[in-house]
């Protein structure tokens, strides 16, 4: 996780927050954002990440649509009471119909979802989701391009 400053509230279109019960998945997104310049914090429950989505605003939240705790859909639901200006990118390694209902209701509720990534994750895909959150206006463009080898 990155160091809770005044610099972080500063960047906070640039910031990724990642929700996922999977520590492995978290690591992956961690690693593979950071190695293009951005700031990421992560969290395994969605209770411990609505602190720091209400206090730091980030541009992009990496979510797992079937968390332990919670799921998915609890989170959108409390992304759309606080008119959460960022995208949402849902993850799963479940059916393709689950996950476009799950962003189906998110949309209802005012959340600006990217086109969701499916498990198992490689860097390249997550890689190409970032350009993607750049091309829709979720991220900042910032000092954190992609290397191009990366997305071959």
């Amino acid at each position: 996780m990155i160091a809770e400053t005044a610099e972080c509230v500063t960047i906070a279109s640039q910031l990724a927050i990642v929700i996922d019960d999977d520590a492995e998945v978290r690591r992956l997104i961690e690693a593979t954002l950071r190695q293009v310049g951005m700031p990421v914090e992560s969290y395994s429950t969605a209770k411990d990440a609505f602190a720091s989505i209400d206090r730091l605003h980030p541009g992009v939240i990496f979510l797992d649509i079937a968390l332990l705790r919670s799921d998915a859909i609890d989170v959108l639901l409390g992304l759309g009471k606080r008119r959460y200006g960022g995208i949402v990118q849902l993850m799963s390694g479940g059916r393709q119909s689950l996950l476009e209902a799950v962003a189906r209701i998110g949309a209802r509720h005012g959340v600006r979802l990217s086109k969701p990534l499916n498990k198992p994750l490689a860097q390249d895909a997550i890689l190409r989701a970032v350009e993607g959150l750049r091309s829709i206006g979720g991220l900042e463009q910032g000092d954190h391009t992609l290397p191009q080898s990366s997305l071959r």
